[in-house]
């Protein structure tokens, strides 16, 4: 590196408070002052977190240039925080396996977009990939087949790396619905059927009527909160009235407990009830944890005091701020995903542009800010954050790299930089297009987020090995 004639360059990092054993927690402070010079760059944060922000900073100063062939360092002063204390990104394991390499990978890229939380949507009505000691046979018999799960090893390394990175790792077990792949777990599942009568193969909600599935649940939780140290716990929630027909009205042995239980045929009082002895369950945890719900459990049922609400619905962003709004008045924490479903792929540069022909929630992803809504400064400090949200229907190993990268950065810098630093998405071109060479130079798979334009390095595969069959 070419640093004005001198041949070292010191860095000098100090850290006030002792480094942690464990991960992040919520809120852990990220703020940093970085000082460069063409000798030296001198750190000084308070965590250890703000530390790898500021080395993440110090390496996006350095530059090639094409001219003289080196590379230089740009000399400045910075202080910066986040603007927000949850940033992420959520990966849906369940649809399509994906592997510890790739999300491996996921984490790094991640880092380096000063993202701060990995939402892993483990499981679902598809799969169940996660490995449970006290319960094998969920994974036994819900797993695509026995190379297709984590290892309690394979989980234990993904937390670590995450921790490394400055990363939180927040598991999700959706409940009561989404759940056909714990059929593993006799007894657990309804039995659900069709307009003729006759019973479906594919139950997919929790049978509330059966004690000892909340007993079974309370132990699967206890294992959980062993194995995931955040102290957030998200346990889904959603589209349960997509279920409810097959699986609760057409079942005379629910419509029986309904009317025991004084509930009639309103099966929201069911919902209740279940979501009322998931509370409890949550309550009692040894390992305490503050529970996140997606947005249904607000919008039809009682959410308990203590959760985080996980907004994912809305077709412009004004209906999203008007959510978000809502919510938050009932003085309940609010995550937003709405405004970054990834997974849905438009022809043209959605991050910055509104794409016809689309939801507008689904394009323009760096206009999207969770604090843009006429309320007090109250229910404004109730927004955490954001997490940018894949889902894995059409997602797998072999696309989520470049399917989320360089889009998920637009949520990214919204989510970090300060408002009035990020209102112009054309302002923001230079610095995305300069990140995304700089993440390919680094080996990554970053998909163009522009019209037609280069990198001074350009992405190749390495060169084909032999496959194993």
């Amino acid at each position: 590196m070419k640093t004005g004639g001198t041949e070292d360059f010191i860095i000098t990092v100090t850290v006030k408070e002792e480094c942690p054993s464990g991960p992040p927690v919520h809120g852990a402070s990220e703020e940093y002052l970085l000082r460069v010079s063409l000798s030296e760059a001198v750190i000084n944060a308070q965590t250890v977190w703000g530390a790898l922000r500021a080395m993440e900073t110090l390496s996006q100063l350095v530059f090639y240039d094409q001219k003289s062939q080196e590379y230089q360092i740009r000399t400045v002063e910075i202080f910066d925080k986040p603007r927000f204390p949850v940033r992420g990104i959520m990966i849906d394991s369940s649809r399509h396996f994906l592997s510890v390499n790739v999300i491996k990978r996921q984490l790094e890229i991640m880092s380096m977009n000063k993202l701060n939380v990995l939402h892993w949507h483990l499981v679902d009505s598809e799969s169940f990939p996660y490995t449970s000691v006290k319960f094998p046979e969920l994974h036994g018999v819900g797993a695509y087949s026995p190379r297709h799960v984590y290892s309690r090893e394979d989980i234990a390394d993904i937390i670590a790396f995450a921790r490394l990175r400055g990363i939180r790792v927040i598991p999700e077990f959706d409940l009561p619905g989404h759940t056909s792949s714990w059929k593993g777990r006799k007894g657990f599942l309804t039995e659900c059927f069709d307009e003729k009568g006759e019973e479906t193969f594919l139950p997919n909600l929790v049978d509330p009527m059966n004690e000892a599935n909340f007993d079974f649940i309370s132990e699967f939780l206890e294992e959980v909160t062993e194995t995931f140290p955040d102290q957030f716990l998200h346990l889904g929630g959603d589209e349960v009235s997509d279920y409810i027909v097959e699986c609760w009205v057409r079942n005379k042995k629910i419509r029986k407990f309904m009317e025991e239980k004084g509930f009639g045929n309103d099966t929201v009082l069911l919902e209740n009830y279940f979501f009322e002895k998931l509370y409890a369950i949550v309550e009692k945890l040894k390992l305490k944890r503050k529970p996140i719900f997606w947005q249904e459990v607000f919008d039809n049922n009682i959410p308990n005091p203590n959760s985080v609400i996980h907004i994912w619905k809305g077709n412009t962003h004004e209906e999203i701020y008007e959510q978000v709004k809502n919510i938050t008045s009932q003085n309940f924490p609010v995550i937003v995903s709405a405004c970054w479903y990834l997974n849905y792929i438009k022809y043209g540069a959605d991050w910055r542009d509104e794409i016809k022909g689309t939801a507008p929630s689904n394009s323009r992803y760096y206009y999207c800010d969770p604090t843009n809504f006429n309320g007090t400064d109250t229910q404004k400090n109730l927004v955490l954050g954001g997490i940018a949200a894949i889902w894995g229907e059409l997602v797998d190993n072999t696309n989520i790299e470049a399917r989320l990268w360089p889009r998920a950065s637009a949520a990214a810098e919204r989510l970090w930089s300060p408002a009035e630093k990020t209102q112009k998405a054309e302002d923001a071109w230079p610095r995305m297009h300069e990140l995304r060479c700089r993440l390919i130079s680094r080996g990554y798979r970053i998909q163009p987020n522009n019209n037609p334009d280069y990198c001074p390095f350009e992405f190749d595969e390495p060169p084909a090995s032999k496959s194993e069959l």
